[in-house]
């Protein structure tokens, strides 16, 4: 049950508050809210990573704390209703220059530890407990990432080349809102911009012959990460690379267990791209990592000692110039494990075999030219 799994998580943050002798945990970003109340939006603006409200969590109670403006929407909109008496809800007013400070004040005992080092507080990281997903956030994750991949196969066919990357990406917000996603980041690259860029912010420039789009949607503070491709002519030698980019995509995913080093996998990554003739371009992008409440909550590299656990989710996306690969994947025996291109899909795939383990990827979709 939800709330078993919400009062768990508490007992967590409670032992971290005892061990570090203090009084209370003070919860402020964006990230980790969403995390602690299983969902709930403390942000206004999509690009905010300190939201209008915070978690306190003391040795015998938990607390939302927010302004005026926002408690209603919070308490009626944001929570499930299982877990609505579970908080008490303190309210300052907006115009309060140090309101969340005097409601703290009144009810710390002891040292404050906080995720964002504000008030004096001991700064405490949450990555660690925040990326090993529960059994209610991982449906929560699949549905997303079925969303994901329905809205990919249903706008990517209807595409025609004469269109525009801004135009696509109009089609990808309008879609996103629709099933209540909030796109956090939406790539759409014609064949120039492929060729051109890494990153491209979508422009006023035609799709031409081909290209690819990438997302990271969220909802209930989860993000899917993912990217599919697509061209208007067949061209072998495109996708042969895209082939070999989805190979090394798979290495890094075949790779991704309980217990693997992540900067053991991402060896694994650079040596596939050696085997596929095109050792060093990982150097040209980054290459993904641990996904989860942030589009990437830990990078992979050389140098990265987070251990894999299981429940963890990973987004890898390697990229040879014109071509990219990337899903958002569970760490773990969970069946069909990838969240954005699940076995139930449309969209085309190519397959790779790792003893006796199978790899799917999304191939590149032929879109019927006009």
């Amino acid at each position: 049950m939800l709330i078993e799994e919400f009062r768990r998580r508490i007992d967590g943050l409670r032992e971290e508050i005892s061990s570090r002798g203090a009084g209370a945990f003070l919860i402020s970003k964006c990230c980790n809210f969403s995390w602690v109340t299983f969902g709930a939006r403390s942000h206004i603006t999509l690009n905010s990573t300190e939201g209008e409200a915070s978690v306190l969590v003391t040795l015998d109670r938990v607390y939302i704390i927010t302004n005026n403006i926002e408690k209603q929407r919070i308490q009626e909109v944001e929570f499930h209703e299982e877990l609505l008496g579970e908080f008490g809800f303190l309210e300052y007013n907006w115009f309060e220059t140090y309101g969340e400070k005097r409601l703290i004040d009144n009810l710390l005992k002891g040292k404050l530890l906080s995720d964002t080092g504000r008030y004096d507080s001991e700064y405490v990281d949450l990555t660690e407990m925040r990326t090993v997903l529960s059994v209610y956030e991982i449906e929560t994750y699949r549905a997303l990432g079925r969303d994901c991949d329905d809205i990919f196969s249903s706008i990517i066919p209807g595409l025609k080349r004469h269109m525009t990357e801004l135009e696509v990406q109009g089609l990808f917000y309008e879609a996103m809102s629709k099933r209540d996603i909030e796109p956090i980041l939406t790539l759409v690259f014609s064949e120039d911009s492929s060729l051109s860029y890494r990153h491209n912010l979508s422009r006023n420039v035609k799709l031409d012959r081909r290209g690819f789009v990438s997302i990271c949607a969220r909802r209930r503070g989860l993000i899917v990460s993912s990217s599919r491709s697509f061209m208007f002519e067949p061209v072998e030698e495109i996708s042969l690379q895209h082939e070999r980019n989805c190979f090394v995509d798979a290495v890094a995913i075949d790779s991704s267990k309980p217990g693997e080093r992540l900067s053991n996998v991402f060896e694994k990554l650079v040596e596939a791209y050696e085997h596929v003739g095109r050792g060093g371009e990982w150097k040209l992008h980054h290459q993904g990592g641990v996904a989860g409440y942030l589009p990437r909550e830990v990078h992979g590299n050389l140098k990265s000692d987070f251990i894999l656990k299981r429940g963890n989710a990973v987004a890898w996306n390697p990229t040879i110039r014109g071509t990219k690969s990337e899903d958002t994947v569970l760490i773990g025996d969970f069946g069909d494990s990838n969240i954005s291109f699940p076995q139930t899909s449309s969209w085309p795939e190519l397959k790779y075999e790792f003893d006796g383990s199978t790899v799917r990827r999304p191939a590149i979709l032929l879109v019927d030219k006009v």
